[in-house]
């Protein structure tokens, strides 16, 4: 199958849903008006991985942010406004969400989605110089691909994903 890489357009919105629902437990998955939202506030980190049928086989949305040493545990909030965290010459990628269809799972698809769509956000926007991203610490296929492409963990935030009856921390990676 051939896919193509292509910024995210309001009619993606169903598919975009549809991948998030399989991609992701209930509890932590995002609301439609959120992603509406960002994708209206943020167009330049919304992209999607679309096959020759129109269907789309993964997202991936962003933000882009000041640049700040550290990181500040609010910003990374379930169902956030875009609006109020993104800016244009951020230097900061901020990974919001990304999901492969599970059809496409350990075809290197993922990966690529990843690697293509944020070299994309860094040659249109030269000011950015990082990226930030949190993941779950039971996802492991997803933490192998952030470190090797060259994120470190550089804290996390504790409580932040639902996991059964308990809560798990999210990890904070970056790549500078």
């Amino acid at each position: 199958m051939k896919f193509s890489l292509r910024p995210a357009v309001a009619a993606d919105m169903a598919e975009i849903m549809r991948l998030e629902r399989a991609g992701f437990a209930q509890a932590i998955q995002e609301t439609e008006e959120a992603f509406a939202e960002r994708l209206s506030a943020a167009p330049e980190g919304c992209w999607v991985l679309a096959g020759e049928t129109g269907c789309l086989y993964g997202y991936l949305c962003a933000e882009f942010w000041p640049l700040e040493p550290g990181f500040n545990p609010s910003r990374f909030a379930r169902n956030h406004a875009a609006a109020e965290s993104h800016v244009l010459d951020g230097e900061e990628v901020y990974v919001s969400s990304m999901v492969v269809d599970p059809a496409t799972r350990g075809t290197g698809w993922g990966r690529r989605l990843f690697r293509d769509a944020l070299s994309e956000m860094f040659t249109r926007h030269p000011r950015l110089r990082s990226t930030i991203l949190i993941v779950n610490p039971e996802w492991l296929a997803a933490r192998q691909i952030y470190s090797a492409e060259g994120f470190v963990e550089i804290g996390e935030i504790e409580g932040y994903f639902a996991s059964g009856e308990e809560r798990l921390p999210a990890i904070v990676m970056r790549r500078n």
